[in-house]
């Protein structure tokens, strides 16, 4: 049951079966990770997250930018053929800011460096080797995040982060380098039409807990909580 039920998972990844909300919705090509809701603005707010365009790697831009929201580097999928001025406002496929400094897609992974100081730094590794981007200059500020992982059964696992934006989830299966499923407060459970249950509960409180269930019968919901904030932060909520 177990190789099957992580077959199910896999094929309705990679068919897209699971949809976003229509503001977070990506592209239908196979396979794509699912952004945060919120995480594509419509055409009416596209200044909110235009940025610096710098091509990454893997058919993918990380759109750097520090202002009023702190610095902040926006991973968009945009395709083998991209180039300097080009459209850059895709598929959004990951995002490291202050309060989440690490991020991984089509087998790059991303963290902010020096996020607390005035002068952030991105750095991208693919097979071991990394590159640095810097971003715009802005603001000090403290980093405010905490993050834990968590089997949860049918080859699948759960990177639960922390930050003053509240809970977030990503759902990983083993042996594929990009993001599966992300939950966070404005989308907190899967669907019915997942096949399993994994849920964040009690997304806007104080202390959020993570549930899910990977096996049928009578196998109980399995149960964890989020990791605190670091001393200092606090909510934006």
């Amino acid at each position: 049951m177990r190789s099957a039920l992580r077959t199910s998972i896999v094929t309705a990844a990679l068919a897209g079966a699971l949809l976003a909300p229509a503001a977070s919705a990506i592209a239908a090509t196979a396979p794509q990770p699912v952004p945060s809701t919120g995480a594509v603005a419509s055409p009416d707010d596209n200044g909110r997250y235009e940025g610096k365009p710098v091509y990454v790697g893997n058919g993918m831009v990380a759109v750097l930018r520090n202002g009023a929201e702190g610095p902040e580097a926006w991973i968009r999928h945009v395709g083998d053929r991209w180039k300097p001025g080009d459209d850059y406002m895709t598929h959004v496929v990951g995002l490291v800011t202050r309060g989440q400094t690490t991020a991984e897609a089509y087998g790059a992974s991303f963290e902010l460096t020096k996020a607390e100081t005035t002068a952030p730094v991105l750095v991208v590794t693919t097979k071991g080797v990394a590159t640095s981007y810097p971003l715009p200059e802005g603001k000090a500020g403290q980093v405010c995040s905490a993050g834990k992982s968590q089997d949860i059964g049918a080859g699948m696992s759960a990177k639960l982060f922390m930050s003053p934006d509240g809970p977030r989830a990503e759902l990983w299966v083993a042996g594929e380098d990009t993001l599966w499923r992300l939950l966070d407060r404005s989308y907190p459970s899967l669907p019915e039409s997942a096949g399993i249950i994994a849920r964040i509960v009690n997304p806007s409180g104080a202390a959020p807990g993570f549930e899910w269930k990977t096996q049928g019968g009578g196998t109980p919901l399995g149960r964890t909580s989020f990791p605190a904030l670091p001393k200092g932060c606090t909510p934006n909520y």
